[in-house]
């Protein structure tokens, strides 16, 4: 059995970027955004650009952790079907571990369509496993973490059995809940932060899974995290930099001054580079300095870049980075 230092589980895709041509937004009232896409039923639309890149939580974690240098396997469902041929090649090209891979002829891979609008984008996605309580997880698992990704139906008795190997086999437990899970709370998750190690989530998705009836601070969002298990709390607010409750400190990382092309990842690869950081070390001051330096720099590579994958950075190409930022710190709140 391949002795791993982290499997991410969940979702694994094929990502097709197309930039239609023509200006197609328009301000409509009727949605959140104030903005909505029109076309006529039937056009043939051109289109300016295409791309097609890996995505996907658990495949954008496994790529950036296997080009820090560790060893990666993951655990996600594909078909048998051309994207799955694209996607088990370019994994194997970025020496992630394939032995894990659950492969059935009764679904399709995933894929989604991202539709790029100058800075906003729409996002049609397709699941090819409607029931994640049927992903083959080996009980002989050999690795020093998970990270677990957004799973969609069935993913509770999923995590029932991640929860039942984390305590058996001692495994730390990284983990970046999905809309299903926010939607839940985290008190319905309770077995699984206790376990959690390192809880990564963006400001909003905080918000809605501690289920505050008041727009709270960040300080007091991360401490009700850390009430119900976490070890390790990363809140990441876009644009306005980040967050990292641990050892009883709220600590702030700005971001880098960069020029965002495409902001696809840039949650998983900060997560990515955080965790990869705290794989054999202790959870101190300076491992968490460290952590959250490495994270701010590979998400801002990763949002220069088209794709999830694309900016993705080798450990010294962060360590060169960051000696270009000799003032990079992470200031204590």
């Amino acid at each position: 059995m391949t002795k791993y230092d982290i499997v991410t589980i969940g979702d694994c895709n094929l990502d097709f970027f197309v930039v239609p041509h023509g200006t197609m937004v328009k301000n409509d009232r009727g949605f959140i955004s104030g903005k909505s896409v029109e076309f006529e039923l039937g056009e043939k639309i051109l289109l300016d650009s295409a791309d097609i890149f890996m995505g996907g939580t658990a495949g954008n974690t496994a790529v950036a952790f296997s080009r820090l240098g560790l060893k990666t396997g993951i655990i996600s469902a594909f078909g048998y079907d051309l994207m799955a041929e694209k996607l088990l090649e370019g994994l194997k090209l970025e020496n992630v571990d394939l032995k894990l891979i659950d492969q059935r002829r009764d679904i399709k891979s995933n894929f989604s369509i991202i539709f790029n609008f100058g800075f906003d984008r729409t996002i049609f996605v397709y699941h090819g496993l409607d029931d994640y309580s049927k992903l083959k997880i080996p009980k002989d698992i050999s690795s020093k973490w998970v990270f677990v990704s957004n799973v969609g139906h069935g993913g509770d008795a999923m995590f029932s059995r991640i929860v039942a190997m984390a305590s058996e086999k001692n495994l730390k437990i990284a983990w970046n809940p999905g809309s299903k899970q926010i939607e839940k709370g985290a008190s319905h998750y309770e077995s699984m932060l206790k376990l959690t190690t390192i809880l990564s989530l963006n400001r909003e998705e905080a918000i809605k899974f501690t289920n505050f009836p008041v727009r709270p601070d960040i300080k007091e969002l991360a401490k009700r995290l850390h009430r119900l298990g976490a070890e390790v709390i990363l809140i990441t607010d876009g644009n306005n930099g980040a967050y990292c409750y641990a050892l009883d400190k709220l600590r702030f990382i700005d971001i880098l001054p960069a020029k965002k092309v495409d902001a696809t990842g840039a949650g998983d690869s900060f997560t990515s580079a955080f965790v990869s950081q705290l794989i054999d070390v202790e959870i101190y001051d300076q491992t968490i300095e460290t952590a959250l330096k490495y994270a701010i720099v590979e998400s801002t590579s990763v949002i220069t870049k088209v794709g999830a994958q694309t900016g993705l950075l080798t450990a010294s190409q962060i360590e060169t980075e960051m000696e270009k930022h000799p003032r990079l710190r992470a200031e204590v709140l």
